[in-house]
Formats: structure tokens, sequence, C-alpha cells
């Protein structure tokens, strides 16, 4: 499949809530086109962004589900700024995935794509294992029911950095859901932390709040960056 890079700057709105500092920063992205999922990727950071995907109830209904692989690795379109696996060994934080492995279990490209770095963001076990996790299963019923969820995945802040590559630990994370069937959004904000123990309920959101501090604008479940 063709690779559409293209490299943009993004204006990025961190209150001193989110990142601590108060005024606009500018950050380098990346954007990397994969089968199933968009990663704006900073390259400064060694995170993603944002992370975009359409999941469809389709992708979910094969007869014989593809066994999770755990191969990580380095993006193949752009190796010299996503070959992370070593900054991840012994970190204290788990490889997480923005698209999750199990959302592509019926595609083996999918399945192989989602393990690049180009998708993985620096979480603590019990929140990636945790609310996380039931989030993602939440998606992928609805995707079931409804039969197309669009989800943008986000990352806010810095907490700290891992590894010789200094990969971000973002302070927060976020993910917005479209039902399109229901033109309906769902949206939740979570602290990049083993303190992310509450029920799901209590990380819901507003779509405001997510447009202002992702400086992006929403329209049908597609982010537009905001002026």
């Amino acid at each position: 499949m063709k690779k559409n890079i293209v490299r943009a700057m993004l204006p990025l709105l961190f209150l001193f809530l989110y990142a601590g500092v108060s005024a606009q920063d500018t950050m380098e992205i990346v954007k990397i086109e994969h089968t199933f999922y968009t990663s704006y990727f900073s390259p400064s950071e060694h995170i993603p962004i944002f992370v975009n995907y359409t999941l469809k109830g389709s992708m979910l209904s094969c007869a014989t589900k593809i066994k999770r692989t755990n191969k990580f690795k380095p993006d193949p379109t752009h190796p010299e700024f996503t070959s992370l696996n070593s900054d991840y060994t012994r970190s204290g934080y788990d490889r997480g995935h923005n698209m999750s492995a199990q959302d592509n279990a019926c595609d083996a490209t999918g399945m192989d794509e989602c393990f690049y770095f180009s998708n993985m963001t620096p979480q603590p076990h019990f929140f990636n294992a945790g609310v996380w996790e039931t989030l993602e299963k939440q998606e992928r019923a609805e995707a079931t029911q409804f039969g197309t969820v669009i989800v943008t995945v986000g990352s806010l802040g810095k907490a700290g950095t891992i590894g010789k590559d200094s990969v971000v630990v973002p302070r927060y994370m976020w993910k917005v859901i479209y039902i399109p069937s229901t033109k309906k959004y769902q949206c939740y904000l979570f602290p990049d932390s083993d303190d992310a123990k509450a029920p799901l309920t209590q990380y819901v959101t507003t779509l405001d709040e997510i447009q202002l501090h992702a400086g992006i604008t929403f329209n049908a479940g597609k982010f537009v960056f905001t002026d």
C-alpha cells in the first residue's frame, strides 16, 4: 500500500493545567498513513500526537482471528525516528497501542502495522490494561452495533521521558469516538498514570474541552487543525 507522508508544522495549544506552559507551542509533525490508521507523529517527542482510524463491524467479524503478534517494530516509512524498542525496555511503561491489536485481528497487514512505533505511546501497565482497554472493548462493541465508529486518540503534555531517545511520556491521553449513524460524540480524558483507577464514566469530558486543549476542530468525526 502506498504510504502518503506529509510534513507539517502543527500548532498545539497546551494550557498550564495540561502541560505546564501557558503559550502556544509549535511542533513538527509527520503524517503517516497505513492500511487502517493514520499517525500524526512527532519526531522530536517520538510519539504520535494524534492517531485517527475508522473501525467497522466488518473488520471484527472474521471466523478465525489472528493471534496478537507482539512484534513491536520501527515504522518502515520512518525508521530514523521510530526505532524505539530499547527505550521501552525496563522503562516501567507499556508499549501502548493507540489503535489496538484486537481491532486488527481479522487482517494480517493491519496486525503487522499496528505494532509499528508510530502507533505506540508509553502507558503505565495498570492504565493500559485497565480503563484504556475497557474503552477499546466498548469501541468494538459499538462498531459491531452501529456498523462504523470513527476514533481519534491524542496525547497532551509531558510527564517525563524514557530511554536514550527521550521518548515523551504524555501527562494526559484522550479519545474521541464519533458514531456516524447517530451523529454523536463520546469524549474521554485520562491521566496517563496508574492513578487512572476510576470507572470509565469518571473520565468523560466534552468535545469542546478536547478541541480547546488539542488545538483541533472536529467535523463529522474528522479533525482539522485550528488556525
